[in-house]
């Protein structure tokens, strides 16, 4: 599946089994220099989509996820879907596991543009039909292509010269009968005007409707890691500590609400601690058997967060490809080419809720308090109290994500003497809306104060009664929360809470680039080589919402609270953290920059055939970028490939690679969400207002990558090769952001520490109202580790047998959040916290392919090693596990298919069966019951069996 470039070119054609086809040489994406046969000193895979389809036939980008040089990446299977401000939905690549924003993606040697405003590619939006292969460079390449390829490029290679018709029809669906997905295409590709032109055409759909978490029994035991004992705890030993490990419990409950509602205030009310149950009735709350993490407990009346939100996301995408392109003499060619996809994403994320700290208040008079409730409080003179309360009853809240992108590209390529050119001009937009249904905070707490209208006697909002704000709350509707099922009863006025929050992100990036490559002049060994060029776009980008926080803070604290005065006139209760909307509040952007580039690649063949010289070659690489925000950095690249004999190649890298800030990092403005905290300070386990904003100060990232390897293609054993790669990436002032959980602890370990400042509380020891996390040029990254690939193809009867093995070890993967920091070792270590993620030292895929008289057997193998939950206790994150060990796992993906002669072409039938023998993903739950399905998402498969069944064909 996944071929390694310098393996597939090195292996004589004569080596193939006999009834292959000849094996052409291919130009590869690891250089600029493009020469027949050359074998780049960069680690290159190729891999093609015709195997990438057998192992996974929903789209390029599931297959290559299978591949152990990817990890973590994102999906509609691989991410959470809580809640809608994270915009990373879509499928992003990852390599080596250094995050989507350092893997550079290109379609057909041009580099996209981002098609989400945190500066990611989407790479749904790539039409599928015409790529005829994906390159990954495995290795960092920005002096050949430019800003982002720190870990590497892949590179989606289209099939320019297609000719006649080709098209596909599939369907499929898991085995529990969820996940059902559709996919057709059809491209076509002919020459006109005596073949100096050609034209080609494509377009795709695709359909998957996804799945709850509720769709698998793994999701409704309600399990939990927390502390193992309740006794060590409250000795002072918190959850995660070596003397209170995390265990896995199940049955838990969340203590501080109830779906009904939790009385939890103020402090002498005789119904404090009382819920609210069906009836709407006050009853004593069960908290249920308390285990070792505060907040938590086994049973009991607290609530449990509903499992009928989104595991697999439905996505639906359709793509439109079309290119045209002219000889206008022998040497100069005229193309162009356009693409446009959309991109749409809905997901089930959590329910409404009103979650301690910020409880909602209920006031003396409301006349949906209980009458015995009613008469406690004017008996004590409690004027109000405080209730938390957990709508799931009312259904998750809906989120709906689209992309829409544009890319169009025109450009002239052609000959002159001993050297290729082409320059080009490339204009794309995308455009991203995302809507989140939540509550409104200005209509809830209108809706929530209910009192009687002393004129008729029937229930309404106060503020409508106040003639000087009645104009602001038109419609205003009543709203109770004061027992299971009682926003239900009172569905106008949780209707008219209810709103929806809104961005929109615009991204557009104008390019123009030449190139000039071919040879200088002989030497003994050979040619020397050159490619340069230059590059210039702008990107823009301009982020509009209807939930901006900004325009809720003024220059000073009175200037603010004159404009929430304002905004929230004639409310009482309203939290002094609080927003437009209760979950998703986007601050604007808008800001661009300009990039001029130019580069210059040189291949220098030093000696060639003599007594364990076989070959000797250099290749250098060098590139000046000019950042209108930023300005001036260099990059390079210095490498060589070696061949003592005709059957083995040693090659080695050296490179200064580089990555951008995304406009987003740069200029966002505030934006406000929620998330939950284990607060070491107050000990209380409840969400935090995180406020998030950009940096104009940030610079480039920069990164250093050492590769050294070799490969072995025995002329003993014809068909065989093997490839083996280290190396070594470091990634200086990189871009990161502490989280809120590290900010807070940091604090509390030193208090003059600058995290503090980010943490405000309304008093000392108090749980903060908010969490402010910004990005900075302050982490460091290290990894390193030994990529394996081999192959062997030979005959087998009257077919052919090919095998592969593709095999990632990962040595080490450290990483420090800021000079503040310890630095963390995380390979062989994996973290369930609310974005669950795992590095196992271990991962590889195995292909078995055998083929006879149009009859086709493939079989793929996905290994994932074992690895330990939690970081070492040194780092001071408490995240030691009474049981650590996560055992390995196999995937096994079958494919049968079968050609036939039909109508003048090839038509192939083809059924998939993926994980085939159902085996379910290991149980890790989180930190949080019920906030995530109960394992490691972006490493496991949550959805078991699935069979798709389709044909392929080709006129």
């Amino acid at each position: 599946m996944a071929q390694q470039a310098c393996a597939q070119q090195a292996e004589p054609a004569e080596a193939a089994a006999p009834n292959d086809q000849q094996v052409q040489d291919i130009v590869v994406t690891g250089s600029r220099i493009v020469r027949d046969g050359y074998t780049a000193p960069t680690p290159v895979t190729v891999a093609p989509t015709a195997d990438l389809a057998k192992a996974t036939p929903t789209n390029i980008a599931d297959g290559l996820n299978k591949l152990p040089q990817f990890s973590l990446s994102s999906g509609p299977a691989r991410s959470t879907h809580n809640f809608a401000s994270s915009a990373a939905n879509g499928n992003l690549l990852n390599l080596r596991g250094v995050g989507p924003e350092r893997t550079l993606i290109m379609f057909d040697s041009v580099r996209m543009p981002p098609t989400t405003f945190r500066g990611v590619v989407d790479v749904n939006i790539i039409p599928n039909l015409l790529v005829e292969r994906v390159d990954i460079v495995t290795a960092g390449a920005s002096a050949a292509y430019g800003s982002d390829a720190v870990s590497g490029v892949v590179n989606f290679v289209l099939n320019k010269k297609f000719t006649g018709l080709t098209g596909v029809v599939q369907a499929g669906v898991s085995q529990r009968g969820d996940n059902g997905n559709e996919k057709f295409g059809l491209a076509y590709g002919t020459d006109f005007a005596e073949d100096r032109g050609h034209i080609l055409l494509s377009g795709e759909y695709y359909n998957n409707r996804g799945m709850l978490r509720s769709d698998r029994k793994q999701s409704l035991g309600n399990f939990l890691y927390a502390g193992q004992s309740r006794t060590a705890l409250l000795a002072g030993n918190p959850a995660g500590s070596a003397a209170n490990p995390f265990a896995i419990y199940s049955n838990t409950t969340i203590t501080n609400s109830t779906v009904g509602g939790l009385i939890n205030g103020p402090a002498g009310f005789s119904f404090n601690n009382f819920r609210f149950n069906q009836s709407g009735q006050a009853v004593p709350f069960n908290a249920g058997t308390l285990i070792g993490t505060n907040g938590y407990a086994v049973g009991g009346d607290g609530y449990v967060i509903s499992p009928n939100t989104t595991a697999v996301a439905p996505l639906r995408t359709y793509q439109g490809f079309g290119r045209v392109s002219y000889d206008l003499t022998d040497d100069v060619t005229f193309f162009g080419q356009g693409v446009f996809t959309r991109s749409d994403l809905q997901y089930a994320s959590l329910a409404n809720a009103f979650s301690a700290p910020a409880n909602v208040t209920i006031y003396s008079g409301n006349p949906y308090i209980p009458a015995n409730v009613q008469a406690a409080m004017t008996a004590q003179g409690v004027p109000s109290f405080t209730m938390a309360a957990n709508l799931s009853y009312m259904g998750p809240l809906q989120a709906k994500e689209r992309t829409d992108f544009y890319m169009g590209q025109a450009g002239f390529e052609g000959k002159l003497g001993n050297f290729n050119w082409n320059t080009s001009y490339v204009h794309s937009k995308s455009i991203f809306t995302l809507a989140q249904q939540t509550f409104d905070i200005k209509k809830t707490f209108a809706a929530l104060d209910a009192v009687r209208n002393p004129a008729n006697g029937q229930i309404t909002c106060r503020v409508l009664l106040d003639p000087t704000v009645a104009s602001q709350y038109q419609g205003c509707q009543p709203l109770n929360i004061m027992g299971e099922g009682s926003a239900a009863a009172t569905r106008a006025g949780y209707d008219y809470a209810n709103g929806v929050s809104r961005y929109r992100a615009e991204t557009t990036q104008d390019q123009l680039q030449a190139s000039l490559s071919g040879s200088l002049f002989d030497l003994p060994a050979g040619p020397v080589d050159i490619a340069i060029g230059a590059e210039w776009r702008k990107q823009k980008l301009h982020l509009t919402s209807n939930s901006d926080p900004a325009t809720l803070a003024g220059a000073t604290a009175a200037q603010t609270t004159a404009l929430r005065s304002a905004y929230f006139a004639g409310l009482r209760g309203v939290p002094t953290s609080s927003l437009y909307y209760n979950i998703t509040n986007t601050g604007i952007a808008n800001g661009s920059v300009t990039v001029k580039e130019a580069f210059a690649e040189i291949s220098v063949p030093i000696l060639k055939d003599i007594p364990f010289i076989r070959a000797l070659d250099v290749n250098a690489a060098g590139r000046i970028t000019d950042y209108s925000t930023s300005g001036r950095v260099e990059t390079w690249k210095v490498g060589g490939t070696w061949k003592p004999v005709d059957d083995l190649l040693f090659r080695i890298t050296r490179s200064r690679d580089i990555r951008a800030p995304a406009l987003y990092d740069l200029f966002a403005g505030d934006s406000s969400g929620i998330g939950t905290l284990n607060d070491p300070v107050s000990g209380v386990t409840a969400n935090v207002s995180q406020i998030t904003g950009g940096n104009r100060n940030l610079k480039p990232e920069k990164a250093d990558t050492f590769t050294f390897g070799g490969v072995l293609t025995p002329s003993f054993l014809r068909g065989f090769s093997i490839s083996v790669d280290y190396y070594n990436l470091k990634i200086d002032d990189a871009i990161g952001t502490l989280s809120v959980a590290q900010i807070v602890n940091n604090c509390r370990l030193d208090a003059n520490a600058p995290e503090c400042a980010l943490v405000n509380r309304p008093s000392a020891g108090a749980f903060p109202t908010s969490v402010r996390i910004a990005p900075a040029n302050i982490a460091v990254l290290k990894t390193s580790g030994i990529d394996v690939d081999a192959s062997y193809r030979t005959t087998l009867g009257n077919g052919n047998l090919s095998l592969r093995a593709y095999v990632n070890y990962l040595d080490s993967y450290k990483t420090q959040q800021s000079a503040t920091q310890v630095v963390l070792e995380n390979a062989g270590r994996g973290s369930n916290g609310s974005q669950p993620i795992a590095r196992p030292k271990w991962r590889g895929t195995f292909n078995v392919n055998y083929e006879n008289d149009g009859w086709g057997v493939f079989i793929s193998e996905q290994y994932i090693g074992k690895f330990k939950l939690g970081f070492p206790a040194a780092t001071g994150q408490n995240q030691v596990f009474a049981d650590p060990d996560v055992g390995t796992v196999w995937y096994t993906d079958l494919t049968i298919s079968k050609k036939i002669d039909a109508f003048g072409g090839d038509v192939e039938f083809f059924g998939t069966v993926n994980n085939l023998f159902d085996k379910k993903p290991p149980l890790i739950p989180g930190t949080i019951p019920g906030v995530n399905f109960p394992t490691i998402i972006s490493v496991y498969d949550q959805v078991g069996r699935a069979f798709t069944a389709g044909a392929r064909f080709k006129f």
